[in-house]
């Protein structure tokens, strides 16, 4: 017998005139950040334990870097630089997504012992969409319409951007002016919330045109003083550090921490509409 009142409703269907429920929103995704890390010695490795600490914790969907991952030789991944120092991530199969830098380029080690032999990339999680790019070739034509390509075409709320050599910066390498002259424009028209940089060993935030960039590079290799001013600049400190990132469709929460447990900076960067 068919209740009174929901005659002719089909199993499983909504009454006349009551919506479904709206979907879900994207889970959150929880990463790590690390730049001019493989270095050896005590301070990479000091970097990498915290790290596993807050990776147990919470465990990171994957590790961004920044570039400069091995060094000494440039861009060859070893005992000394790698599988010693980040033993405890890599026996956590923590996925890796990095940039080349510099001196990546004197080997295969971001290609072989990191998985990524591309230099220039996409990839999606959840409400947020990240691009890797190249510095190394911030002129590339083929890089530059990929760029403008691949942002146009993103439907995720919440973009980032990550390269090595740093288009704004108060470190002692000068800023990528080909890098504010070709992606930066398109950083603003696309609605990209954060850009992460590299090459300056320090941790450093800017906010220009409405894009926050920060360089980190306090991953391992020694660290660089801040010589220069700007405006745009919120903070810059000579210290090692890595990041841990929240991303949510409303934006994102970037924390710099540092060996010790310490923050350096709780920083919230909201999603940002692109240009009609």
């Amino acid at each position: 017998m068919v209740a009174a009142g929901c005659a002719g409703v089909a199993a499983g269907t909504a009454p006349t005139g009551v919506q479904p429920p709206p979907p879900a929103p994207a889970p959150a995704v929880h990463f790590a950040v690390k730049g001019d890390w493989g270095f050896g010695g005590a301070d990479q490795a000091a970097v990498t334990r915290r790290m596993c600490r807050e990776h147990r914790a919470n465990p990171f969907a994957f590790v961004l870097t920044t570039g400069d991952n091995f060094y000494r030789p440039d861009g060859v991944a070893t005992a000394d630089n790698f599988t010693r120092p980040e033993a405890c991530l890599i026996r956590a199969g923590v996925p890796w997504r990095p940039a080349w830098g510099n001196h990546d380029l004197g080997g295969d080690g971001t290609a072989t012992a990191l998985g990524e032999s591309r230099r220039w990339y996409t990839f999606s999680r959840g409400p947020l969409r990240v691009v890797v790019l190249d510095a190394n070739r911030p002129g590339d034509t083929r890089q530059l319409a990929f760029l403008r390509r691949t942002l146009g075409a993103a439907r995720q709320p919440v973009r980032v951007v990550a390269f090595h050599q740093p288009a704004y910066t108060l470190g002692l390498h000068a800023p990528g002016e080909t890098q504010q002259r070709l992606w930066a424009p398109l950083f603003r028209r696309y609605g990209v919330a954060l850009v992460l940089q590299g090459h300056n060993h320090a941790y450093e935030r800017l906010v220009v045109g409405g894009v926050t960039y920060i360089t980190t590079g306090g991953g391992g290799a020694p660290v660089y003083p801040c010589v220069r001013f700007s405006r745009d600049a919120k903070a810059c400190n000579p210290v090692h550090h890595f990041l841990l990132v929240d991303a949510t469709a409303g934006g994102l929460r970037v924390r710099a921490m540092r060996p010790s447990g310490a923050l350096l900076e709780d920083v919230r960067v909201p999603a940002r509409i692109p240009a009609s």
